[in-house]
């Protein structure tokens, strides 16, 4: 890649950029298909449809980013480059745990809602 001479480059941005795109050819190994470079979040964006609610949806967008990458994996019978597969495993269970947890409080708060509601009524 020629680099282009300017009082505005910045070897730093370039390096970063570089860093960047190496780290999303890992990703992207273990997350994309090679028919479709973005098939992990049409995969994901499809899923977050379920819920009308967007922190139900964005929890779902998450786990099928996952699903699909272990998958992507299996199914096309790749090694991991970026993260062990025991780690997306894991990354499914705490985010599971996550969404259960906000789900639980946002059914408390909305029954305290409800109750002063009734009460202010």
């Amino acid at each position: 890649m020629r680099r282009m001479r300017s009082q505005f480059n910045s070897k730093t941005f370039y390096d970063l950029l570089k860093d960047a795109g190496q780290l999303h050819a890992l990703k992207a190994h273990d997350y994309a298909n090679d028919d479709d470079p973005y098939a992990n979040y049409r995969f994901a964006g499809m899923l977050s449809k379920l819920f009308d609610d967007p922190d139900d949806s964005g929890f779902l967008g998450r786990i099928g980013e996952k699903i699909y990458r272990l998958a992507n994996l299996q199914n096309n019978q790749k090694e991991p480059k970026n993260e062990a597969i025991e780690d997306t495993e894991r990354d499914l269970c705490v985010l599971m745990i996550l969404w259960m947890s906000m789900r639980k409080d946002r059914r408390k708060t909305e029954v305290i809602e409800a109750t002063l509601e009734s009460q202010q009524s």
